[in-house]
């Protein structure tokens, strides 16, 4: 059937026209390139399969639809890549791989480190100190007294610095003990320097040289700031040259005396003397000089009272010769020309009789003037040897001018009682002093001078020697042996009340020799210096040799 077969080829050929023009997979046929494609009634009448053509045109549409989603794709991805925002460019990162690990030194170690710091913190502690001496002493210039020591001090110091750059803190901390040590062994040598200062200082003064004073004293107060001693002394020698003004017009005035005779001249010299004694109440020199003039004074109205009453005694004025006698005898008690000067003028007198003579004897008792009593007494009994109470005055005032002459005599020489002989007479005066039943103001004032002068020759006075540590030094006291003190920087001793004589001796040097009179002084260290210090040269040689 003809038309059947025609709508069954017509239905095939509906169905075969799916094909996609332009199809790279479809298989190319035999027409020439850009001519149509081959017709199904053709490919038919050429024998070709219609079934095998048809799987073709189904595996080629399924192709273009997965080009059509991977090209979907793509233009999703490029919208992506050209609207999405650039992403954050980091840089990658490598991880090392850890090195080797090394052993760890003993050195540095926490304990050995913490060792190290507590070495370097106390080293240090101590080189601040040492810098502090240091900066102490040359405050004080040490570099005038003990340049060597202090130079041997710097360069344990420096050495020690050498250990500490090396971190060589225990050696470095030894060292720099050492150098403090050496450092502060420098300020022992001070005091025995201050003392020697001071002496000088107080020699200069004396010796009427201000500047020098002052340079000492100065010294002094370098080393130790606060000494009061060298305060004072400073202060002295600022007024030195103004107290010795005052002493040259002294000795003006007693050169004018010399000549005048005039005790005004004395009394000028007095004057000034006290006026500079207001200025420096310790220059031994203006108590030299007052007692020099007032001894003059003393003998120089003596004298004229002498001089009067001979005059009077020659004038036959017996009254006035004896006033003028007993006047000398005030001012010299116990002066023997005086009193026999006196008698003589009682003597001489015919016209006093017996009883005025015993009445001016026993005023003469009553005022404890023994040697005017007696002369009295001696007067009657030449007149009248028979006159008991004469007899009995003249013993008893004798014996009582006596024992005035021996208190006086103690009295007077309070150092001697240093000496054993001389403490036993005065304890044996004492004695006598006391057992005089009626006894009158003054001799009750010189048995209190008595006991108070044998009570301080039994009181220790502290003394300081300062010597240079090469002289040998001796002590000896006036009637005694001396001792060996030997050699020494300093040496405190405490002592009695007395004269002594310290020496030294020094090989290569001058021997020296100080007189020493040591009065009591309470608590007061009495300091005195001992040394050799003047080389012997050869001029000094012949000067001995022909001495």
């Amino acid at each position: 059937m003809k038309p059947t077969d025609e709508s069954a080829n017509s239905q095939s050929i509906e169905e075969l026209q799916f094909d996609v023009p332009g199809d790279p997979t479809r298989p190319a046929d035999d027409t020439a390139p850009g001519s149509l494609p081959k017709d199904p009634v053709r490919a038919r009448l050429t024998g070709t399969s219609i079934d095998s053509d048809s799987n073709k045109r189904w595996w080629h549409s399924q192709f273009n639809l997965m080009l059509a989603v991977f090209g979907l794709l793509v233009v999703t991805a490029l919208l992506f890549v050209l609207l999405a925002p650039p992403p954050d460019i980091q840089q990658p990162q490598y991880v090392t791989a850890p090195a080797a690990a090394t052993p760890i030194a003993d050195s540095e170690t926490p304990w050995t480190q913490s060792q190290l710091a507590e070495a370097r913190t106390e080293s240090q502690d101590i080189l601040a100190n040492l810098l502090d001496s240091k900066k102490s002493l040359e405050e004080k210039d040490v570099l005038l007294w003990a340049p060597d020591r202090y130079q041997d001090a710097l360069d344990v110091a420096a050495a020690g610095d050498e250990h500490y750059k090396q971190q060589e803190f225990a050696l470095a901390i030894a060292t720099y003990q050492s150098a403090a040590d050496q450092m502060e062994s420098l300020f022992d040598l001070l005091p025995a320097l201050i003392n020697t200062r001071l002496e000088e200082g107080d020699a200069a003064i004396e010796a009427g040289k201000s500047a020098l004073a002052k340079e000492k004293y100065e010294n002094v107060l370098l080393l130790e700031k606060d000494n009061l001693r060298a305060t004072a002394g400073l202060d002295r020698a600022s007024k030195l040259d103004q107290v010795l003004a005052l002493i040259a017009n002294a000795a003006g005035e007693e050169a004018d005396f010399v000549e005048s005779g005039q005790i005004a001249d004395l009394e000028s010299a007095e004057q000034y003397l006290l006026q500079a004694k207001t200025i420096d109440e310790n220059y031994q020199a203006i108590d030299e000089g007052l007692a020099s003039v007032r001894q003059a004074i003393v003998d120089r109205r003596f004298q004229l009272e002498m001089s009067k009453a001979y005059q009077a005694l020659f004038a036959n004025r017996y009254s006035a010769a004896r006033n003028a006698f007993s006047a000398a005898l005030k001012i010299k008690p116990g002066d023997k020309s005086a009193a026999a000067a006196l008698q003589q003028s009682l003597a001489s007198d015919k016209t006093a009789t017996l009883s005025s003579l015993l009445a001016n004897a026993k005023r003469f008792e009553n005022q404890e003037e023994w040697a005017s009593a007696q002369s009295n007494y001696q007067t009657v009994l030449q007149r009248d040897p028979n006159q008991v109470g004469a007899k009995l005055g003249n013993i008893r005032t004798g014996a009582r001018n006596q024992l005035d002459l021996r208190i006086r005599e103690v009295l007077a020489d309070t150092l001697g009682l240093g000496r054993s002989e001389n403490k036993a007479r005065a304890d044996s005066v004492l004695k006598d002093a006391r057992g005089i039943k009626s006894k009158g103001p003054k001799l009750r004032q010189q048995i209190a001078q008595l006991e108070a002068a044998l009570q301080q020759s039994d009181t220790l006075v502290r003394v300081s020697f300062i010597s240079d540590s090469l002289t040998e030094v001796s002590l000896k006291k006036a009637g005694s042996k001396p001792i060996k003190l030997g050699q020494f920087a300093q040496r405190n001793m405490a002592l009695k009340p007395g004269r002594y004589t310290a020496t030294g001796v020094r090989l290569g040097y001058q021997d020296v020799r100080n007189e020493i009179e040591l009065l009591p002084s309470g608590d007061e260290v009495q300091p005195i210096t001992i040394k050799c210090d003047q080389p012997i040269t050869a001029s000094a040689v012949n000067e001995n040799a022909n001495g």
